[in-house]
């Protein structure tokens, strides 16, 4: 039997609707875009079903222009769609090549092809990536080492690419006593784009120019760590007049392995890996002092690393990064100063996507990738945004900002649903549901109506609590109880692992409480998805709960997922408390019924 809408009943449509944005990403099919609907590739009026092969995630202009056409490209199982400028070719072995619509390829059930009707012969445009940062300090006047060391890179066989040369021309910058005025240098590009090579650069610049007898690195990932060494070392051994100068191990450059990781020079100088820990670097002294992945850097290493150049007049501290998310509090603290209108000393280059660009938008891959076009490709990146979660193509790729990288919404899905006009007060049908955070320090309550043409769920935050120490559960349930007398709710819903002390104290009280914890919040988790995407759902734009969204992480098992507290960046109260009431308010309305014996 097909699967269609009928046979599998609206519930079950809803979680085949799921599974597939989620399979897909939420990536469009059709346009690359943001997904937040469903299409059939083989229209249902022509006879497809409903089954996870002939359904694809779709944006709404998308679905609206193809209508009710069929897409058909040979035997492909989730092909892209037909634009308005392509014709279609039967390719069984007719021998007039003639073109016909998409739709006639389904209804006459021929093998075609998409032939493209092409409009002129102008050549596109290679995108190359901007040698500038979309954010940066003023740049500098005076002096610099930079031409200098771009001859060096030359010479060691690995010539700098256009955006090297500009951030490293602005940072090896001196002042009139030939002192460095970037004390402090942030770099943040996607991956891929050379930050390594220029790292490594710059420690060899350091050791065999400059004149620097002391440069230590390090990285929360040990392998990362390893990798600018390596880069290090292969550089060195490729040219013998900065091999002949270091001071050999065995006869080979640098010393591997157990944590001591090091190449000397015959001078005494030093490039050492210390570990991102609170004891790695204490204790020395660097002119150069190398971070890389600062996005992963705990408080305690970097307060532990930042002592190390303070005895050195003339020393850099080099971070290189991609985009973090709310856990990078290292990285966000140091953004945050670069944004103020610092001191010269503090050095900022971001080479990011503006933070609301689509994922399709190609300046923004110019903007994030100044290697495109030199060793990094179109291909390559529209090869990332096919199988990379939207949350990792944003901070892999875009280098953009996001709350958590686990994020279980849509991009975007949540702001769209704000309406600032939205007033929830007392008389219509409704619902409470409460939470507190797992710090005990912060807390929401959730109050959610029908839209007067039922058709959506109106809900806000109607109120919250915070405490620098542990939050007062006998207010609490004080507060919720008053606004009961006031709202008269149908049923409160709450997580007895999270607030059964409170929930207990207002069911004494007489209100209806709704325990909706463990599996069910699974399903409640899933249903608020559903209701974002398919724009059930209206808020009135608080920019407290759009933070709190934002922050969700989510857990997945093999069944199902829900979020959690434990791995969210932040206080998630108003999200789950949020959940519970989309959760109980799409199960039907009890209907009162009287029977005659």
């Amino acid at each position: 039997m097909a699967l269609n809408r009928k046979s599998m009943g609206s519930y079950q449509w809803k979680q085949q609707r799921l599974r597939v944005l989620r399979r897909d990403n939420y990536v469009c099919a059709y346009c690359g875009g943001e997904a937040t609907a469903v299409d059939h590739i083989i229209a249902a009026v022509r006879g497809g079903d409903d089954s996870l092969e002939n359904l694809t995630a779709v944006c709404k202009p998308c679905n609206s222009r193809k209508g009710a056409r069929s897409v058909f490209l040979g035997e492909q199982s989730t092909p892209s769609a037909f634009p308005d400028n392509l014709h279609i070719k039967d390719i069984r072995g007719k021998t007039d090549n003639s073109d016909i619509r998409p739709d006639e390829a389904v209804t006459t059930g021929l093998v075609a092809e998409p032939i493209p009707i092409t409009k002129g012969t102008k050549k596109k445009k290679p995108l190359m990536g901007h040698t500038k940062p979309r954010i940066s300090s003023p740049a500098l006047k005076g002096e610099s080492y930079g031409e200098e060391f771009a001859a060096f890179a030359e010479k060691v066989g690995t010539p700098l690419l256009p955006w090297q040369k500009y951030v490293a021309t602005d940072f090896l910058t001196v002042d009139e006593e030939g002192m460095f005025i970037r004390k402090t240098v942030g770099i943040l590009v996607s991956r891929q784009q050379g930050k390594t090579y220029l790292a490594a650069l710059r420690i060899l610049f350091g050791l065999f120019v400059l004149g620097e007898m002391s440069i230590v690195a390090m990285s929360s990932n040990r392998s990362m760590a390893l990798d600018t060494f390596r880069k290090v070392v292969g550089i060195i051994e490729r040219n013998e007049f900065l091999r002949s100068q270091v001071l050999l191990n065995r006869g080979t450059v640098g010393k591997f392995g157990s944590g001591n990781e090091c190449v000397e020079l015959l001078n005494g100088a030093r490039y050492e890996i210390v570990a991102a820990t609170r004891d790695g670097s204490r204790g020395k002294s660097a002119d150069l002092l190398f971070i890389d992945e600062l996005r992963e850097i705990s408080e305690e290493a970097w307060s532990a690393a930042k002592p190390t150049t303070r005895a050195r007049a003339n020393s850099q501290t080099i971070l290189v990064s991609n985009a973090g998310d709310a856990f990078s509090t290292v990285l966000n603290d140091l953004r945050d100063r670069a944004l103020s209108y610092p001191a010269k000393s503090l050095g900022w280059y971001e080479y990011s996507a503006p933070q609301h660009a689509k994922l399709t938008d190609r300046q923004g891959w110019a903007m994030s990738n100044p290697a495109l076009g030199y060793t990094v490709t179109e291909a390559a990146i529209e090869e990332a945004l096919s199988t990379d979660t939207p949350e990792t193509f944003r901070t892999e790729t875009l280098c953009q900002w996001i709350s958590s990288l686990s994020s279980p919404w849509p991009i975007g899905v949540f702001e769209d649903l704000a309406d600032t006009s939205l007033v929830i007060g007392p008389g219509p049908a409704t619902y409470f549901a409460f939470d507190v955070a797992q710090s005990r320090r912060t807390a929401s309550l959730m109050v959610g109506q029908m839209s007067p043409d039922g058709e959506k769920i109106a809900v806000k935050i109607l109120d919250s609590w915070t405490s620098s120490v542990s939050l007062d559960e006998l207010k609490i349930a004080a507060d919720i109880k008053g606004y009961c007398d006031l709202y008269m709710p149908r049923q409160v819903m709450f997580d007895h692992y999270a607030t059964a002390t409170i929930a207990s104290r207002l069911e004494v009280s007489g209100v209806k409480m709704v325990d909706v914890s463990g599996q069910q919040f699974y399903q409640a988790s899933m249903d608020l998805l559903d209701a974002m995407v398919s724009g059930r759902l209206v808020h009135d734009g608080d920019l407290n709960l759009v933070n709190q969204m934002n922050a969700c992480a989510a857990k997945t098992n093999e069944a199902s997922w829900r979020i959690i507290r434990r791995q969210s960046a932040g206080d998630i109260s108003a999200p789950i408390s949020l959940a519970m009431l989309v959760n109980q308010m799409n199960l039907p309305a009890p209907v009162a019924r009287i029977y005659a014996g």
